[in-house]
């Protein structure tokens, strides 16, 4: 709480400010927009730092945040849901909402001019503010998550050793191989499904190697050295 005996004016002075710009619809609306897009992504960025979340999962969770964000922009039920929330917690406690019709038309302007003025102001909040957020969060996971480090991870999923190479694949293997032409030649890619075959067999009929685990945080390690 923040107190109103303070002895220096200016001090009061910000204070009441800072009071006054967070009771403004603006910030509700910013804090309320902040909250769903935290929301949409707050599981997928709790699995990144779990080391014991497999890359599968992870990407699964970039996938459906993806789709969360891009139906948010796109379907209008999803921003009519968004408003009615924004809205109902101005009116429970008593925050103005900026109805343009009611100012200016108050101050005699027609009709006409209100109309107007309120699809500029409808416009601000869905486009400036609404649509301009979503657009960096999906741009940002478009940057660290494209096409090619999406295939990456899911390919050296792959290699996971849990429950005995149950994730082993080998058609997705041999593409990661493909990835580094310079390490593996295309004779070394067609001789790559023979040896993938003799190395799994061997794996899974070794005991020594039945409690590996960790690839997939190797896999995950790869990931956050590769977009530091």
């Amino acid at each position: 709480m923040i107190s109103e005996d303070g002895t220096n004016v200016d001090q009061r002075g910000k204070c009441n400010l800072l009071v006054t710009q967070m009771q403004s619809f603006d910030f509700t609306f910013c804090l309320f927009l902040m909250r769903q897009v935290l929301g949409v992504t707050n599981d997928l960025s709790q699995a990144l730092q779990r080391n014991d979340q497999d890359i599968v999962n992870s990407m699964d969770l970039v996938k459906a945040s993806k789709q969360q964000l891009q139906r948010m922009r796109e379907e209008e039920c999803e921003w009519d849901n968004f408003l009615h929330k924004v809205y109902s917690f101005c009116d429970k406690h008593g925050i103005k909402i900026s109805d343009v019709n009611d100012l200016f038309v108050a101050h005699g302007k027609s009709h006409h001019r209100a109309e107007k003025l309120t699809t500029l102001h409808h416009y601000h909040y869905r486009v400036d503010v609404f649509y301009s957020v979503i657009d960096r969060q999906l741009s940002d996971l478009n940057d660290r998550f494209n096409e090619v480090n999406y295939e990456l991870l899911i390919c050296v999923s792959s290699l996971s050793p849990d429950d005995s190479f149950v994730a082993f694949d080998k058609q997705k293997l041999i593409r990661l191989a493909k990835f580094y032409p310079r390490d593996f030649s295309e004779r070394d890619v067609l001789s790559l499904e023979d040896k993938l075959d003799i190395y799994v067999n061997n794996m899974r009929s070794n005991n020594d190697f039945s409690e590996l685990k960790g690839i997939s945080s190797l896999g995950k390690n790869w990931w956050r050295q590769e977009n530091t």
